[in-house]
């Protein structure tokens, strides 16, 4: 584990984004099938705080537990909160445009396809 954070240490200060990153060693997410590092993002700039807006890890057991006996793959997923995105994206548009943000008219179509019940 040394070893590997040596690495990545080594590539960040290379590509030099050592200055966005923050080593926490408290962090924790709730999931039992991580296997190894797990990591979050979070907006720092700006006024609105929204917590993590993406998060995610290893988990070299879980797709194992869908396929043969004994194979294992490794992975490595992540998932972005949306929501908190757009509220962030929001807030940002509310600050350059000086209020609220315009919502434009919109017309909403609701169309079926295939065979419906009949009148």
């Amino acid at each position: 584990a040394m070893e590997d954070l040596r690495i990545l240490f080594q590539y960040l200060e290379a590509t030099d984004s050592l200055q966005y990153v923050s080593f926490d060693l408290s962090l924790a997410r709730g999931l039992d099938y991580y296997t190894g590092v797990i990591y979050e993002a979070v907006c720092l700039s700006g006024n609105t705080q929204v917590g993590s807006i993406g998060g995610g890890g290893r988990y070299d057991n879980l797709v194992g537990m869908f396929q043969e006996a004994g194979k294992k793959t490794p992975c490595v997923g992540v998932s972005v909160g949306i929501e908190r995105v757009f509220t962030l994206m929001e807030a940002r548009l509310r600050e350059e445009q000086g209020g609220s943000i315009k919502r434009p008219n919109v017309d909403v179509l609701i169309a079926t396809v295939g065979s419906g019940p009949t009148m």
